[in-house]
């Protein structure tokens, strides 16, 4: 009797730990998801877990992710990115833990996309002309059709003088 309760605790252990390996280490799918930030924040009752959320305007409402705990860097980031354009890589999970989060979606990688907005929009050295390249080139470009349409102007009274005679 003794052998048999310690042959099926070992194949209870090598069953959990199986299964697992099998749930943590197979990906069911591999992607990317980009929209705006909406939320993320850290929730649950017995397990605080990284949950969030973008708004894809075109597929759907909103997608719900989330983050495990031994992504940081992740964390970190999504923490910083709120209200911002993101592309998200994420990896699907078949099944999941309650220790992991809600959704099947981890986050895996974070890159910025779209627009960067200033934290602070009051502060006039940050949009000044001599601190913005992007204005700088825009008063460039103007004065370069500025110009441009002074030549054509010129050109077309050139033409106009040579047909009256």
């Amino acid at each position: 009797m003794k052998k048999f309760l310690v042959y099926t605790f070992i194949v209870i252990i090598l069953a959990f730990s199986g299964y697992y390996a099998f749930v943590y280490f197979f990906s069911y799918s591999q992607g990317y998801r980009a929209g705006e930030l909406v939320k993320f924040s850290k929730k649950g009752v017995l397990y605080k877990t990284w949950e969030g959320q973008i708004s894809q305007e075109a597929t759907q409402p909103l997608w719900n992710f989330s983050v495990q705990d031994n992504e940081p860097k992740v964390i970190e980031q999504l923490k910083n990115l709120q209200g911002q354009n993101v592309k998200l890589s994420y990896k699907e999970r078949f099944k999941t833990f309650p220790w992991w989060g809600d959704t099947h979606y981890f986050i895996t990688a974070v890159e910025q996309t779209g627009k960067i907005y200033q934290n602070n929009l009051n502060d006039s050295s940050n949009n000044t002309s001599e601190n913005n390249p992007t204005i700088k080139a825009l008063k460039q470009e103007n004065e370069a059709l500025k110009q441009r349409i002074k030549d054509l102007e010129t050109t077309i009274d050139v033409l106009k003088n040579t047909s009256n005679k």
